[in-house]
């Protein structure tokens, strides 16, 4: 299953990407943004459609939603999935549990024309609050994401413009290597996110 694994697997371990790095940054840049880091930090994102519910059920809508796109990809038949906030995060959640990877409370919120992504990232002892804002465009042979703010903790705006610089440049350079196999497109709306496909 390449696509369920590249939409459930890819799109989120880019944002794992992005959290990671920015771990490396912080260490690059010393105590002081890594103690700044672990104070306070950014709310979590407001979500377009209403509370967001974090469960098994929503994850395996997610799979299950994603699985009849997919079918009818493959039998020749174009379609559209659409899914909601907490079945976003409910997969994003249980896909980091699966590869233990170190976040948690991960909240998906879809807003007109982009999304934003919150964890809390465990590191180096600490707990940081994350929030990235950004879109992710299918439509070329190869998936473009566009990350249009960072925050991190306490961390100021003037030291994380040189994080947003590099990680764009490390998304553009993890995107490259991923092909997709169908036509599909991206359209973000508040509360939800549909995917359409074209075998």
């Amino acid at each position: 299953m390449f696509i369920i694994h590249f939409f459930t697997g890819s799109i989120i371990g880019i944002l794992s990407g992005i959290f990671l790095s920015l771990v490396l940054i912080a260490i690059i840049l010393g105590a002081t943004t890594a103690a700044l880091m672990a104070t306070g930090g950014p709310t979590t994102c407001e979500p377009g459609g209403g509370e967001i519910t974090i469960n098994q059920a929503n994850s395996d809508a997610f799979i299950d939603k994603w699985d009849a796109f997919d079918q009818a990809l493959n039998n020749g038949t174009s379609g559209f999935a659409t899914f909601n906030e907490s079945e976003i995060a409910s997969r994003a959640e249980s896909w980091a549990n699966e590869e233990d990877a170190p976040f948690e409370d991960i909240r998906a919120c879809i807003h007109d024309g982009y999304g934003e992504a919150a964890a809390t990232l465990h590191v180096l002892g600490m707990d940081v609050k994350i929030r990235v804002k950004g879109t992710l465009d299918l439509s070329g042979k190869n998936p473009e994401a566009r990350v249009d703010d960072i925050s991190v903790g306490n961390v100021p705006g003037f030291l994380m413009a040189p994080v947003e610089a590099i990680v764009d440049r490390s998304l553009d350079e993890g995107l490259d290597d991923l092909e997709i196999e169908h036509d599909y497109s991206l359209t973000l709306n508040e509360g939800e996110a549909t995917v359409g496909g074209r075998p």
